[in-house]
């Protein structure tokens, strides 16, 4: 059984994404990739940080990434302006216990971050038109068997 957010979890997360129908559904219009950062508190006392690809309602990577340095936000259609860095649109964070509640059904990402347990970096306006593929993107994580911290 992987760790959470392991490489092995996130090979996992892409596959039950591509399988989700809904989520392809829900996130056809959809496009911005994500570096998700799981924050230490509770029994994790480690910073996690994983790329997440999405496009049009299909995962098109995942990769762990070790810290803030390796990747960069951008504006829609940019690059990196640094050799080497990923660039993603949009950055998701939050502690490690907010994560566990996200993954158990007992708080919705976007609630997460209207409720200050999360944040957010990217369009929000974007964010809050794409409810429907958020809860979709939280499903598929809880078909995987997953080990936690």
């Amino acid at each position: 059984m992987p760790k959470f957010m392991s490489p092995e979890w996130l090979d996992l997360y892409k596959d039950a994404l591509n399988n989700n129908k809904a989520y392809a559904k829900a996130a056809s219009w959809w496009t911005g990739d994500f570096i998700f950062i799981v924050r230490a508190s509770g029994k994790l006392d480690h910073d996690i940080f994983a790329f997440i690809g999405l496009t049009h309602g299909k995962c098109t990577g995942v990769k762990p990434i070790k810290s803030e340095a390796e990747y960069q936000v951008v504006k829609a259609g940019e690059s990196a302006s640094s050799k080497g860095k990923v660039a993603v649109e949009y950055v998701y964070e939050a502690k490690y216990d907010a994560w566990l509640k996200i993954l158990k059904g007992e708080l919705d990402p976007v609630r997460g971050l209207l409720s200050g347990q999360a944040r957010i970096v990217g369009d929000m306006a974007k964010i809050l038109k794409a409810t429907d593929a958020a809860k979709e993107l939280v499903r598929s994580s809880t078909l995987i068997d997953t080990q936690f911290y």
